[in-house]
């Protein structure tokens, strides 16, 4: 999963817990953004998401290939 896809996800799940006020973006750099979570009580957690490749790379010129899983039946 690309990063920016990976944020959106991350956004989703944390979105809605107990404790959390708010969930933002901000700006790691001119480029870069991260997830600000605000929880209820003031505290402010800034995550920065970054990422690696296995060996060979994964060529960013073409679009990502989305894998799901699927129920296996018997």
């Amino acid at each position: 999963m690309r990063v920016e896809r990976f944020k959106d996800y991350l956004r989703e799940k944390i979105i809605g817990l107990p404790d959390v006020a708010s969930v933002d973006t901000y700006a790691v750099d001119d480029a870069i953004t991260g997830i600000k979570v605000t929880g209820t009580d003031g505290v402010e957690l800034y995550l920065h998401v970054v990422r690696t490749s296995p060996n060979g790379g994964d060529n960013h010129n073409e679009p990502e290939k989305i894998v799901t899983k699927h129920a296996v039946t018997m």
